[in-house]
């Protein structure tokens, strides 16, 4: 809880409120996972050097937008977009899978950060592979 002070009176105390905090990360052994509180969940998946598999779910109570996704590489920060294939918006209620064409750079092993994009705009980062994770 925020409050403001305008000067006159003291703020309102929170009292023992405990602050809302985000849910551990959804992780996957072979997948880069997005999920969201709105109800999306989306799933990257390697294939080869040059391809990749978007897998978007929607449960937010509204039609998504057209996903596409952007990489940045961990040397050097560059960022680079790849190419969602026959990319579509994904009614509510609705699971769409993409192929996803990406560009010899970077590598697999330096990718840094994997970003959704919904109807152009950034909703946020993907959680990497991790050995060992819950599928």
């Amino acid at each position: 809880m925020f409050t403001a002070c305008t000067g006159e009176d003291p703020p309102a105390d929170a009292g023992d409120a405990s602050p809302q905090t985000s849910p551990p990360p959804v992780t996957s052994t072979d997948s880069y996972v997005f999920t969201d509180a709105a109800g999306i969940e989306a799933r990257l998946t390697l294939e080869g050097e040059a391809a990749a598999v978007l897998t978007v779910g929607n449960d937010t109570g509204d039609s998504l937008p057209k996903p596409g996704v952007f990489v940045l590489d961990a040397r050097d920060g560059a960022r680079t977009s790849w190419t969602v294939i026959d990319s579509s918006p994904i009614p509510d209620g609705e699971r769409a899978e993409f192929r996803v064409e990406r560009s010899p750079v970077p590598e697999a092993k330096h990718i840094g950060l994997v970003v959704l994009l919904l109807g152009g705009e950034d909703y946020g980062a993907f959680v990497p592979p991790r050995p060992g994770a819950a599928t």
